[in-house]
């Protein structure tokens, strides 16, 4: 064998490995991407998804026992009340930020 042989076989096995090393690069980065994507999913499936009605209904439900049981204490009755508004509020905005995502379409 000559150098330029020798020489021809080296660039040939240092451009195969270049090609090997980087699709395996690209392989990990997509896998990592993928497994982001299905935990974020696994995740939204496990949410608890309550409707507007359901959480209505929650919230008449915790307002009335609020009422019955804290007559006496006014301003805690109304500090309590002002949090299960939020909260239904907060429930309501995730529905339908959830309806959202789901109908939109992907942009270009």
């Amino acid at each position: 064998m000559d150098i330029n042989t020798i020489v021809l076989v080296v660039i040939i096995l240092i451009i195969v490995y270049a090609m090997f090393n980087h699709g395996s690069g690209k392989k990990s980065l997509v896998e990592k991407e993928r497994e982001i994507a299905l935990n974020e999913k696994d995740k939204l499936s496990d949410e608890e998804i309550t409707t507007y009605g359901q959480v209505q209904e929650r919230k008449k439900q915790l307002f009335s026992v609020i009422d019955d049981n804290l007559k006496d204490h006014p301003d805690e009755s109304n500090q309590l009340k002002e949090i299960i508004e939020d909260w239904a509020n907060l429930k309501i905005e995730a529905f339908q930020n959830r309806r959202s995502w789901v109908r939109a379409t992907p942009d270009k």
